[in-house]
C-alpha cells in the first residue's frame, strides 16, 4: 500500500457545547430537517465477545457521545456533544471548546490502512467496532491540521 485508497470526503467531524442547539442552527440556516439526536445509553456495559467495542488512547472506555448527523450533499457533518468521561471529543473540546475535530474518508482494508498512516508517524488515537462498521481517529493535526479519520463499512474481514 502506498496511498490511502479513498480521496473522497465521506464525514467532517464538529464537536459542540450544545448539540440542540447546533443542529437547530444548522436546520434553519440550511433549510433542512431537523436531525434526530441519538443518545448514548445511560450505562455502559462492555461487549463480553469483543465484538463491539472502543478503544481511546490504547484503553477501553465507553466514548459516549450525543450524535447529530446532518447529509450537505456527499458529505455527512457529525454534531458530536461528548459526555464528560474519556474519549477523543472530551479531550478536543477541553483543549479547543467547538470546532472542527476530525475528517473521515471511507475505506476498505481498515488494518492495513491502520498500519499505513501508523508507518507514516501518524499515531493512532481512538479505534472502534460497532455492528458491521470499523472506524478510527490519528492524530494527524501536525500534519494535516485535523485528525484524520478512516471508516471501513460492511462484516469484518476474518483472517
Amino acid at each position: 500500500m502506498n496511498k490511502i485508497e479513498n480521496n473522497t470526503l465521506a464525514k467532517i467531524g464538529l464537536v459542540v457545547k450544545d448539540i440542540d442547539v447546533a443542529a437547530k442552527n444548522f436546520s434553519e440556516l440550511f433549510g433542512i430537517e431537523m436531525p434526530n439526536i441519538i443518545l448514548p445509553s445511560e450505562e455502559y456495559t462492555p461487549d463480553p465477545t469483543g465484538e463491539t467495542y472502543t478503544l481511546f488512547r490504547g484503553e477501553h472506555v465507553p466514548a459516549r457521545v450525543k450524535i447529530a448527523n446532518l447529509q450537505m450533499g456527499p458529505v455527512t457533518v457529525e454534531l458530536l456533544e461528548p459526555i464528560d468521561e474519556a474519549s477523543p471529543y472530551t479531550e478536543f473540546k477541553e483543549k479547543h471548546g467547538q470546532g472542527v475535530q476530525f475528517i473521515t474518508f471511507t475505506i476498505n482494508g481498515f488494518e492495513q490502512h491502520i498500519e499505513f498512516v501508523e508507518d507514516k508517524g501518524i499515531p493512532l488515537v481512538h479505534k472502534g467496532e460497532y455492528g458491521a462498521g470499523r472506524y478510527c481517529f490519528f492524530d494527524a493535526v501536525p500534519q494535516l491540521g485535523v485528525m484524520l479519520g478512516l471508516q471501513e463499512l460492511g462484516p469484518k474481514e476474518r483472517i
